[in-house]
Protein backbone atom coordinates (compact mmCIF):
# COMPACT_ATOMS: atom_id res chain seq x y z
CA UNK A 1 0.00 0.00 0.00
CA UNK A 2 2.55 2.39 0.68
CA UNK A 3 4.23 1.83 -2.34
CA UNK A 4 1.33 2.83 -4.47
CA UNK A 5 0.46 5.72 -2.13
CA UNK A 6 4.34 7.41 -3.22
CA UNK A 7 3.91 6.02 -6.79
CA UNK A 8 0.29 8.38 -6.64
CA UNK A 9 2.19 11.23 -4.88
CA UNK A 10 5.22 10.88 -7.44
CA UNK A 11 2.54 11.04 -10.27
CA UNK A 12 0.98 14.43 -8.58
CA UNK A 13 4.32 15.74 -8.71
CA UNK A 14 5.18 15.35 -12.01
CA UNK A 15 1.84 16.53 -13.18
CA UNK A 16 3.14 19.62 -10.76
CA UNK A 17 5.94 19.97 -12.59
CA UNK A 18 4.80 19.86 -16.50
CA UNK A 19 1.60 22.39 -15.45
CA UNK A 20 4.13 25.06 -15.25
CA UNK A 21 4.76 25.12 -18.64
CA UNK A 22 0.73 25.73 -19.53
CA UNK A 23 1.04 28.21 -16.43
CA UNK A 24 3.43 30.38 -18.62
CA UNK A 25 3.18 33.56 -20.13
CA UNK A 26 0.84 33.26 -23.41
CA UNK A 27 2.37 36.63 -24.49
CA UNK A 28 1.23 39.21 -26.23
CA UNK A 29 -2.21 39.07 -28.39
CA UNK A 30 -2.67 40.47 -31.91
CA UNK A 31 -6.12 40.81 -32.58
CA UNK A 32 -8.91 38.24 -31.67
CA UNK A 33 -6.24 35.86 -30.16
CA UNK A 34 -7.64 32.91 -29.22
CA UNK A 35 -6.81 31.42 -25.55
CA UNK A 36 -9.05 28.48 -25.69
CA UNK A 37 -5.89 25.59 -26.47
CA UNK A 38 -4.12 27.30 -22.94
CA UNK A 39 -7.11 27.26 -20.90
CA UNK A 40 -8.28 23.60 -22.25
CA UNK A 41 -4.33 22.50 -21.37
CA UNK A 42 -4.63 23.42 -18.20
CA UNK A 43 -7.64 21.99 -17.08
CA UNK A 44 -6.79 18.62 -19.08
CA UNK A 45 -3.97 19.04 -16.68
CA UNK A 46 -5.72 19.71 -13.11
CA UNK A 47 -9.71 20.09 -13.60
CA UNK A 48 -10.79 22.87 -13.02
CA UNK A 49 -7.40 25.37 -13.63
CA UNK A 50 -9.05 26.64 -16.91
CA UNK A 51 -12.32 27.49 -15.17
CA UNK A 52 -10.28 29.99 -12.59
CA UNK A 53 -8.27 31.35 -15.82
CA UNK A 54 -11.74 31.54 -17.45
CA UNK A 55 -13.31 33.66 -14.39
CA UNK A 56 -15.95 31.11 -13.83
CA UNK A 57 -14.94 31.46 -10.36
CA UNK A 58 -16.33 34.96 -9.62
CA UNK A 59 -19.90 33.61 -9.92
CA UNK A 60 -22.47 31.09 -8.23
CA UNK A 61 -22.40 28.36 -11.21
CA UNK A 62 -19.03 28.37 -11.73
CA UNK A 63 -18.11 28.01 -8.55
CA UNK A 64 -20.61 24.76 -7.89
CA UNK A 65 -18.95 23.48 -11.21
CA UNK A 66 -15.46 23.62 -10.16
CA UNK A 67 -16.20 22.34 -6.57
CA UNK A 68 -18.10 19.47 -8.44
CA UNK A 69 -14.84 18.73 -10.51
CA UNK A 70 -13.05 18.79 -7.51
CA UNK A 71 -14.90 16.56 -5.55
CA UNK A 72 -14.54 14.04 -8.41
CA UNK A 73 -10.88 14.27 -9.06
CA UNK A 74 -10.59 13.54 -5.08
CA UNK A 75 -12.96 10.83 -5.82
CA UNK A 76 -11.60 9.12 -8.71
CA UNK A 77 -7.94 9.03 -7.11
CA UNK A 78 -9.70 7.40 -3.94
CA UNK A 79 -11.45 4.80 -5.36
CA UNK A 80 -8.44 3.72 -8.19
CA UNK A 81 -6.24 3.63 -4.79
CA UNK A 82 -8.72 1.48 -2.61
CA UNK A 83 -9.99 -0.50 -5.43
CA UNK A 84 -6.25 -1.38 -6.49
CA UNK A 85 -5.10 -2.22 -3.41
CA UNK A 86 -8.18 -4.78 -2.52
CA UNK A 87 -9.41 -6.12 -5.49
CA UNK A 88 -7.05 -5.38 -8.28
CA UNK A 89 -6.08 -4.86 -12.21
CA UNK A 90 -9.59 -4.77 -13.60
CA UNK A 91 -11.42 -3.46 -11.51
CA UNK A 92 -9.34 -0.51 -10.95
CA UNK A 93 -10.48 0.95 -14.39
CA UNK A 94 -13.46 2.18 -12.23
CA UNK A 95 -11.38 4.97 -10.66
CA UNK A 96 -9.24 5.54 -13.93
CA UNK A 97 -12.34 5.98 -16.13
CA UNK A 98 -13.53 8.55 -13.54
CA UNK A 99 -10.32 10.38 -13.54
CA UNK A 100 -10.32 10.62 -17.53
CA UNK A 101 -13.99 11.88 -17.41
CA UNK A 102 -13.50 14.68 -14.89
CA UNK A 103 -9.81 15.87 -16.90
CA UNK A 104 -11.80 15.47 -20.50
CA UNK A 105 -15.23 17.54 -19.08
CA UNK A 106 -12.97 20.09 -17.56
CA UNK A 107 -10.61 20.58 -20.52
CA UNK A 108 -13.90 20.54 -23.22
CA UNK A 109 -15.80 22.97 -20.80
CA UNK A 110 -12.69 25.25 -20.41
CA UNK A 111 -12.10 25.20 -24.26
CA UNK A 112 -15.42 26.11 -25.13
CA UNK A 113 -15.59 29.06 -22.59
CA UNK A 114 -12.46 30.61 -22.84
CA UNK A 115 -12.87 34.16 -23.80
CA UNK A 116 -12.64 35.45 -27.70
CA UNK A 117 -10.63 38.01 -29.07
CA UNK A 118 -7.69 40.09 -27.31
CA UNK A 119 -7.07 40.55 -23.56
CA UNK A 120 -4.68 40.65 -20.83
CA UNK A 121 -1.95 38.32 -20.83
CA UNK A 122 -1.69 36.38 -17.48
CA UNK A 123 1.65 38.45 -16.20
CA UNK A 124 -0.53 41.26 -16.52
CA UNK A 125 0.88 43.72 -19.47
CA UNK A 126 -1.57 45.62 -21.23
CA UNK A 127 -2.50 44.77 -24.62
CA UNK A 128 -2.76 47.05 -27.54
CA UNK A 129 -5.39 47.04 -30.33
Amino acid sequence: MFKKIVTLMVLAAFLCVASGAVYASEGQCEKNCDKSMTRGAASLLLPGWGQYLNGEMENKNGKIKTGVMIVLEIGGIITTAVLGGTVGMPVIFVGIGILIFNHVWSAADAYMKAPQGPEVPMKGQAVTH
